[in-house]
């Protein structure tokens, strides 16, 4: 018991020491809580200190002193293990029991030391008992006080939780009425979005409906339009473009005129600043005391303004407003004109269209006939050509022979003259003949049947001017179209003898040995 008293003596007593045992160690945890204890003791001990009179302080060494006296007088007593109010408790009772055994040993008696010895130490264990006892009791009590405490503190705790989890069960079912109105209110807005869609989807589909009808009849109209344009006559459209080119050129002139109208503006405004700048810097001048002469020579140094430059007006485009040509149809009437004329030229050429088809049968026909014709005129030409070719070839021979004689005789320039002149006085001679003059009389001049021939040519001329054009133009077409064919058939003639010396030498070639090849062949 005195080991005990004494490893708890001098450490200050806490609520965990009541709790526990006395006569046990405390464990780390405890001990630093004693620490902070005892610190704030001490400072509430320092602080009630400073806030004392200066007759009540006391120093360190008083207060130890005044310890060390108390606890000899009781004997090293177990007191500093309670609070302050317990300690001051237990110190009257020790100090009470001093004084007994004090007391006790003044008395005339006379007594053993040991005996002395053995009460005082029975009488402080009696002491200590009670102590303690009243420690536990104390204990008790204060451990069911606090335990009272927590239990209002939980008893408090939960009906604060019962409040709160009340309070948390109203705000939940206002938060889930909330929620359903809320829901509600947005199913019912789902719903007209939902309708107000549709309606939507409504109005798109009969807008694309009507849209898909404006665009059919826009087509058809466009293609109405590009009929009537084609039947309208170029020259509207001319003049048309005209007037358009005319209205862009009296808007163009008036843009210009509105530029060139704000230029003279903006420069009558900057000459007006500048003029009323000059005046003021002169009447600065003149009341600055210089002399009128002077500030007007000053004032007339001044730079002059920057006058607005001239807008270019050559660079104005032209514009168009957008505005579509007039159509060249404002009445049904028009379009019936114009359709019966279409439909008399119509005729007109289904007419020549028959015209010229039963022509082109005739033609066929004819072609047909004059084919057969040629061919057996060409049949018998053919033989004919055999026997020009050997006349001709007798006349080379005769020809060669008199080139001969001619080379060996050499003949006049007058004599060649004269047969020149004698074949044209024939051909003359032939074609006076042929045109119907009378030639029994014998052979006349040859100026005299020229000059013959010449008039009765002006005749025709003019006896040709005097017919109908259509008569002309068809006697022409007849006469171009034997010439045609007269220049087509001497054409094939001369074709077909080309052919027939191309057949000629290429039998020639054919009856030719062949050509041996001498040296080395090509190496590929």
């Amino acid at each position: 018991g005195s080991r005990s008293l004494g490893r708890s003596k001098g450490r200050p007593e806490s609520r965990e020491d009541v709790e526990r045992n006395p006569f046990t160690l405390p464990s780390d945890e405890e001990m630093f809580r004693l620490r902070d204890q005892e610190r704030r003791q001490k400072e509430a001990t320092k602080k009630e200190q400073a806030n004392r009179k200066v007759w009540e302080k006391m120093t360190g060494s008083a207060v130890t002193g005044r310890a060390s006296r108390i606890a000899d007088l009781i004997d090293e007593g177990a007191a500093g293990r309670s609070h302050d109010s317990r300690r001051s408790h237990k110190t009257k009772a020790l100090v009470t029991a001093g004084k007994s055994v004090v007391g006790t040993e003044r008395r005339p008696e006379k007594e053993n030391m040991a005996e002395f010895i053995a009460k005082k130490r029975e009488m402080f264990l009696v002491q200590m008992s009670l102590d303690t006892k009243r420690e536990e009791i104390w204990k008790l009590e204060e451990k069911a006080q606090m335990k009272e405490e927590a239990l209002k503190k939980s008893e408090q705790m939960l009906e604060e939780d019962a409040i709160r989890f009340d309070t948390f069960l109203k705000e939940n079912d206002k938060k889930a009425h909330e929620a359903i109105k809320a829901a509600e209110r947005e199913t019912k807005l789902k719903q007209d979005k939902v309708q107000e869609i549709k309606k939507l989807n409504q109005a798109i589909q009969m807008v694309q409906s009507e849209m898909s009808k404006h665009k059919e009849a826009l087509e058809d109209c466009l293609k109405y339009k590009d009929f009537l344009d084609s039947l309208t006559p170029p020259e509207f459209f001319e003049e048309q473009r005209h007037l358009k080119r005319q209205r862009q050129q009296q808007r163009r002139e008036e843009r210009i005129q509105r530029r060139l109208d704000d230029w003279q503006m903006e420069k009558e405004r900057t000459r007006k600043e500048w003029d009323a700048r000059i005046e003021a810097d002169f009447e600065a001048l003149v009341k600055q005391g210089k002399s009128k002469k002077a500030a007007r020579q000053a004032v007339s140094q001044a730079k002059p303004p920057r006058m607005p430059p001239k807008p270019d007006v050559d660079a104005e485009p032209l514009t168009s407003s957008g505005q579509d040509i007039d159509m060249f149809f404002t009445e049904p009437r028009q379009l019936l004109e114009i359709f019966t004329q279409l439909e008399e030229q119509n005729l007109f050429l289904i007419q020549n269209s028959q015209e010229t088809e039963q022509a082109l049968e005739e033609l066929k026909q004819e072609f047909h006939s004059t084919q057969r014709e040629m061919n057996r005129k060409s049949s018998s030409l053919r033989e004919n050509i055999d026997a020009l070719q050997s006349q001709i070839r007798d006349e080379e021979s005769k020809s060669e022979e008199l080139s001969k004689r001619i080379q060996i005789s050499s003949g006049t320039t007058e004599e060649h003259q004269d047969q020149l002149l004698s074949s044209l006085h024939g051909k003359v001679f032939e074609v006076y003949q042929k045109c119907g003059f009378d030639v029994s009389g014998g052979s006349p001049n040859t100026l005299f049947m020229l000059s013959e021939l010449e008039a009765k040519l002006e005749d025709l001329l003019s006896a040709i001017e005097q017919m109908p054009e259509d008569y002309v133009a068809k006697a022409e077409k007849a006469k171009e179209k034997q010439r045609r064919e007269r220049k087509r058939i001497e054409q094939q003639l001369e074709q077909e003898r080309q052919q027939e010396e191309r057949n000629r030498r290429s039998n020639e070639r054919s009856m030719m040995a062949p050509k041996k090849r001498t040296g080395r062949q090509v190496m590929f």
